[in-house]
């Protein structure tokens, strides 16, 4: 049987493996990999190029309601820009609200995505509130291919510590991992109302009032709790050495602890914030942009292996909904969009500076997030049977990032005006190119809903 398309000639890079060869595609998968394959109905020349795996990015908030304030990206605009931006897979936060069943909350989300994904798609859960009756629900929930909750440490969206604990051993005995916001809500609240009494509350002062020593208290206590409970934990957007720190140590202790960061991270650092006002408020996030320090930090985490993924926590607002807090950092709504650029921004800063190797970049971009999530093997890697989600990267070619080309709805993207060095050409979304050199070549709905299974 004849493919339906051949990737032909690219250099093949995994999370281990480089070599040049032809894909073979068909159905949506990968069917063969080797060299000089027949001719198919379709061709793409990648001579030159990288064919990577497609990006899996695990989070991700679109079309979610914060306080009075709703996203500027939906499931359709969101999953535009990832689709542009070299990423395939997303898990999104199905938020539920206070009353709410656990399988309400999945319903509620799925109806947001269904319609308008461009690209294939996931949930986690972030749970508002955890009684008898929720915890309950979690193996069902585990079993309809759902194998993993959120929780936030922060004292606006917590559910408190005793209830952290009963999750987590609930999740334990379901086979799930629990996501976690790790910063210490009493400390950072207590900062932040000493420095508006004080006066000190423009944007250019937003890091001091979410301290590193928050952060790292919160993922101490965090895989002290998880450690109590035999539990599996993640934590989400590491920001600082120290907090890094506390999971290396856990690590070595054999706690089962993976550590996420962000793009924003790496690239950032906390003298963004210099400029105050609308400027500042734009990369206003939890936890802020740190030091250069944390930052270098962080790289060695990636390297090291003790952070394991990369993921966007793309939450995008227009520059006038940041506009509200451009006087009172306080009032300015958390989350940057990145759907679109994380990879690019990440490849040039990362593999082209040498600061990683590609593979550790096709590792925290697309194989690792795959496997915690229950994803892999049809996501996140290059293999035959994996869904043929690829993006071909060129590392030679050089582009300035420019807002006003982008896809989402924000208007704005932390990186405008950076230069990178190796930039994604063209994306394919089970066998099919959904965008070629920036733009999209996708429809809204042809993304798949998918359903999870973790390995024991």
């Amino acid at each position: 049987m004849s493919n339906d398309l051949v990737v032909r000639g690219g250099t093949i890079i995994t999370a281990a493996d480089r070599f040049v060869a032809d894909v073979g595609i068909r159905a949506g998968r990968i069917v063969e990999i080797g060299e000089s394959l027949p001719r198919a109905s379709q061709e793409i020349d990648a001579a030159g190029l990288q064919v990577l795996p497609g990006g899996v990015d695990v989070h991700t908030h679109l079309d979610v309601d914060v306080g009075t304030v709703h996203t500027a990206d939906d499931f359709e605009s969101g999953t535009a820009a990832a689709a542009c931006g070299g990423i395939t897979t997303i898990c999104d936060y199905a938020w539920q609200r206070r009353g709410q069943t656990i399988a309400e909350a999945i319903r509620t989300w799925q109806a947001k995505a269904c319609d308008k994904a461009h690209i294939d798609y996931g949930f986690h859960v972030i749970l508002s509130e955890v009684s008898d009756a929720h915890l309950a629900e979690i193996p069902s929930i585990v079993a309809a291919g759902y194998p993993s909750f959120k929780v936030f440490m922060i004292n606006e969206f917590g559910i408190g510590d005793h209830a952290f604990l009963r999750l987590l051993g609930a999740a334990r005995t379901a086979g799930a991992l629990v996501n976690v916001h790790a910063e210490n809500g009493d400390m950072i609240d207590h900062v932040a109302r000493e420095m508006v009494v004080a006066g000190r509350h423009d944007p250019r002062y937003y890091a001091e009032s979410r301290p590193a020593l928050a952060e790292a208290e919160a993922t101490q206590r965090a895989i002290m709790y998880a450690e109590l409970t035999d539990a599996e934990i993640y934590i989400v957007h590491l920001s600082c050495r120290d907090a890094l720190e506390a999971v290396r140590a856990a690590r070595k202790r054999g706690a089962r602890v993976w550590a996420e960061t962000r793009p924003i991270y790496l690239a950032l650092t906390d003298e963004r914030y210099r400029a105050g006002g609308t400027e500042a408020a734009k990369v206003v996030g939890a936890p802020p942009l740190r030091s250069a320090a944390d930052q270098a930090a962080l790289w060695d985490g990636l390297r090291s292996g003790d952070i394991q993924a990369i993921g966007s926590d793309n939450t995008s607002w227009t520059v006038q909904q940041k506009a509200a807090g451009a006087d009172d950092f306080t009032r300015v709504p958390y989350g940057v969009p990145g759907l679109e650029t994380e990879m690019q921004v990440i490849y040039s800063e990362g593999v082209s500076k040498g600061r990683m190797s590609v593979h550790t970049f096709v590792g925290a971009f697309a194989t690792n997030p795959a496997r915690i999530f229950g994803l892999y093997p049809k996501k996140g890697t290059i293999a035959v049977g994996s869904d043929a989600d690829l993006v071909l990267f060129d590392p030679a070619r050089t582009r300035v990032l420019d807002e006003r080309r982008l896809h989402s709805r924000a208007g704005y993207d932390p990186f405008h005006g950076l230069e990178v060095r190796g930039v994604p050409v063209l994306t394919l979304s089970r066998g099919e190119i959904v965008a070629r050199d920036g733009q999209l070549l996708s429809r809204p709905g042809r993304g798949q809903h998918l359903k999870r299974r973790r390995a024991p």
